[in-house]
């Protein structure tokens, strides 16, 4: 038996799903239910008792799981110690975050932190929410900015800032001047069927931005005349900024951006928490600890 399937049986324990279990692990729910099956069938005994749709451990499978959080935990302070080792030998922090953020990471954040720590250098992964926690729970990033991740036992969710779903514009633009300022709102407010007159640049329905917007505009029976669709943030920012179209998004920051944030009058808020994540038994140092603070507030600047 190696990590994996201790973390595999342990996951299952905890979730008392493999339904939840499988989608924690990032696999697919008939691989996990493979897996169970042969592990059980190599040890001899069940170590769960299947109570309709729960997975309950059997007197068996509570000695697997106390044995196997034991060697986890082992493992895992092992792994730390190393990773604090090379760490120290390479003065690098790993760092995942979501395109939205590079504007702010490489303008703000990590300007302030060089500033303190020059010689330390910073690895910066830009992808999504669950690819980051991929690659948190394997070693291979240190910390990661997330939005819309379910929790996972054994990592510290510092929350950073709340975001809303708002109309995004070019400064200047037509939209925007017919936008008004009401006490209250964070931005200038316009009215949804607003939206219908202009051209729009949208996120495919798999992103959580395009399948939010996609939610919004059906319900509102409103049908905007999308010119043209993008795969990532830092794409629809910039067609944004050209003047193609607007679009609807979550409020990240835009640092030197010259765009708009509108606030939609007939919309109920629709708010999503972005949080720094690392393992909770991770030994921060010096650097780490300062990386967070920075992190957390201009988090709050946004507030």
């Amino acid at each position: 038996m190696d990590i994996r399937d201790y973390k595999y049986i342990v996951t299952i324990a905890e979730q008392k799903s493999i339904t939840r279990a499988a989608a924690q692990l990032f696999i697919t729910q008939s691989a996990l239910t493979k897996f169970l099956q042969r592990t059980e069938r190599n040890i001899g005994v069940p170590l769960f008792l299947r109570k309709g749709n729960q997975f309950l451990l059997t007197e068996a499978g509570q000695k697997y799981v106390e044995t196997g959080r034991v060697i986890m935990q082992l493992d895992r302070q092992l792994s730390d110690q190393l990773e604090q080792e090379a760490a120290l030998q390479k003065n690098r922090i790993r760092l995942g975050f979501g395109m939205g953020r590079s504007s702010q990471m490489m303008e703000e954040i990590i300007p302030a932190f060089l500033e303190k720590y020059p010689e330390v250098q910073i690895i910066s992964r830009s992808q999504t929410g669950r690819k980051q926690m991929m690659e948190l729970q394997n070693g291979s990033l240190d910390m990661v900015l997330v939005t819309n991740v379910e929790r996972v036992p054994g990592y510290t969710y510092l929350p950073v800032e709340t975001s809303r779903l708002v109309v995004v514009t070019a400064a200047g633009s037509e939209l925007a001047c017919k936008a008004v300022k009401r006490e209250g709102q964070a931005f200038p407010v316009i009215s949804l069927p607003m939206l219908e007159d202009i051209s729009m640049v949208a996120m495919p329905a798999t992103t959580n931005s395009g399948s939010l917007t996609r939610e919004l505009l059906q319900n509102r029976k409103i049908t905007p005349k999308t010119v043209l669709e993008v795969s990532d943030i830092r794409s629809l920012f910039d067609a944004v900024e050209r003047g193609i179209g607007s679009a609807i998004c979550m409020n990240v920051p835009l640092g030197k951006r010259r765009l708009q944030y509108l606030t939609l009058e007939e919309m109920e808020p629709i708010e999503q928490v972005t949080n720094l994540v690392y393992r909770s038994d991770k030994n921060l140092n010096g650097a780490m600890k300062y990386l967070i603070h920075l992190i957390t507030e201009h988090g709050k600047g946004l507030e």
